[in-house]
């Protein structure tokens, strides 16, 4: 299930690179695996019926990968936030599992008293010029990131809208650096010739 390193972007973290054609806040990707297949009912079953299995299995895949020199030494690891209201219906936040399980493998402190998501739409219920408009439900903390390397951890990257946002607070408040870590990564319309490898 995992994907191969080669196989995607390690700047914007999609197959078919799109890094020409959107800003990006991230300064570069870190991916476990491609959204389809068995990834999907995992990340389902992570989402909604509290499995923890694929956020135990993309963390040790992620770690693997971001214990590679050119990362360099993150100081924290920061999950994607959601809503309060949504992590007591659903349970948990599946990034911040991921995050967490992230922190433990790597001995990097997890920190998701940074971030902050007001009420708003699931991403997934949008199209990519909605989500775009989304992503300004995000906050930061009146908190200093000052020169910190973070990882940024979500479960799915799909338009890159949410990380870049969340990288965007992250450095408003004077992180140095970005990488986004996400457990699996949408595959666009240009990825199929990429389905089989």
């Amino acid at each position: 299930m995992s994907l191969k390193q080669d196989l995607y972007c390690h700047r914007c973290g999609k197959i078919s690179c799109f890094c020409r054609y959107q800003k990006l806040f991230y300064d570069d990707a870190v991916i476990a695996c491609r959204y389809e297949n068995a990834a999907v009912p995992s990340v389902l079953k992570l989402k909604q019926t509290r499995n923890t299995n694929f956020a135990v299995f993309s963390a040790r895949i992620l770690a693997q990968r971001l214990q590679n020199p050119v990362y360099g030494k993150a100081d924290c690891i920061v999950p994607v936030p959601m809503h309060p209201a949504e992590i007591r219906r659903r349970g948990y936040n599946q990034a911040a599992v991921i995050a967490a399980e992230l922190s433990g493998l790597l001995g990097i402190p997890c920190r998701d008293d940074i971030l902050f998501r007001n009420k708003s739409i699931a991403q997934h219920l949008l199209n990519a010029q909605e989500r775009a408009k989304n992503v300004e439900n995000f906050g930061i903390h009146p908190v200093s990131a000052e020169n910190l390397h973070i990882i940024l951890c979500d479960d799915v990257l799909t338009t890159g809208n949410t990380m870049s946002r969340c990288a965007e607070l992250l450095k408003s408040a004077g992180a140095f650096r970005v990488t986004a870590a996400s457990a699996a990564t949408a595959l666009r319309k240009a990825d199929k010739k990429f389905r089989n490898n």
